[in-house]
């Protein structure tokens, strides 16, 4: 089979490679669509110490495919919990012990589910539901949990700084629990789009939740200042800055972090998206082949959001 392999930053190449044997409980799936996203985006700049920390590794995580051997549509989120360790066994599946390795390889004719995620994290795609569409579940997963560790209450102005694909899902995630979203920052473009999603242009000054979606630092000092006192700032992107903690201290303000997705939000993102209620087909503005992959990242255009990869 097919399949786009990375080398090392810069360097993604399509080979021929054997196509994986399924074991007791794996199940096979015939890849129909794979998405771009953001992390393997800086992974194909930077590399990866978790996704990627042997080469030559199998490459990208969003998928949409067949079960070879039932027939059916299905997706799978790209890990699940052990449920017998102790994060899990406390209710705090996202910090399992035992998630890794993670699923990696979408970008390929065919993509091996191993046996845990198969049983707890593999669902079939509803008969309406496009695949490339069906294919976000698990960023939208990671949204869902985003929004439920920033614990907004229905009504209160919540501000997503960043509306690129996730903070664009994460206007929609927060609309969906009652509040009121403003889209902080991005192009012209993005910041009408948002409009699509839930949520409204603005500067985001005095929200009771912040959600930072950009992974920068200036994004993350950006969050802190625009929080209001006694706010809650989530955030959802990775980086290290430093903080001055005169407004942690003095306005009680509270951090948060946010990573990845538990079964439940897995289910809840599929149904999210079957129902329809925002343009998710909007947030796919490129179709490439796996040979394109690679100049996508290396020279991305300026309307980019996630290119669909057919293999």
């Amino acid at each position: 089979m097919r399949a786009l392999l990375y080398y090392g930053p810069g360097d993604l190449r399509v080979e021929e490679v054997p196509q994986p044997e399924p074991g007791p409980g794996d199940v096979l799936v015939q890849v129909e669509v794979a998405l771009t996203d953001g992390t393997d985006a800086k992974a194909f700049r930077r590399g990866h110490p978790l996704l990627l920390a042997e080469t030559p590794s199998p490459f990208g995580h969003e998928f949409c495919g067949i079960d070879v051997t039932t027939g059916r549509r299905v997706v799978a989120a790209n890990s699940a919990p052990c449920g017998e360790c102790a994060p899990c066994a406390r209710g705090e599946e996202t910090l399992c012990e035992n998630l890794r390795p993670f699923l990696n390889g979408a970008y390929a004719e065919f993509l091996l589910v191993p046996a845990r995620i198969a049983e707890r994290n593999l669902l079939p795609v509803p008969p309406a539901l496009a695949p490339e569409v069906a294919a976000m579940v698990e960023p939208l997963a990671c949204c869902l949990h985003g929004v439920e560790r920033a614990g907004a209450q229905q009504g209160q102005t919540v501000a997503v700084l960043g509306p690129g694909p996730i903070g664009l899902m994460l206007c929609a995630a927060a609309k969906d629990g009652g509040a009121r979203v403003v889209a902080v920052g991005g192009r012209s473009g993005r910041r009408e789009l948002a409009r699509e999603f839930g949520a409204e242009p603005g500067d985001g000054r005095g929200a009771d939740v912040v959600i930072e979606a950009v992974g920068t630092a200036e994004a993350w000092r950006d969050a802190l200042e625009l929080v209001r006192p006694g706010g809650t700032v989530v955030f959802f992107g990775g980086r290290e800055v430093a903080v001055h903690t005169f407004r942690l201290h003095y306005e009680e303000l509270t951090l948060r972090g946010s990573f990845h997705h538990a079964p439940r939000h897995v289910r809840a993102a599929l149904a999210f998206l079957a129902s329809g209620a925002y343009p998710w087909e909007r947030l796919v503005t490129h179709q490439v082949g796996l040979e394109q992959v690679a100049g996508l990242f290396a020279d991305p255009p300026a309307d980019l959001l996630k290119a669909a990869v057919l293999p």
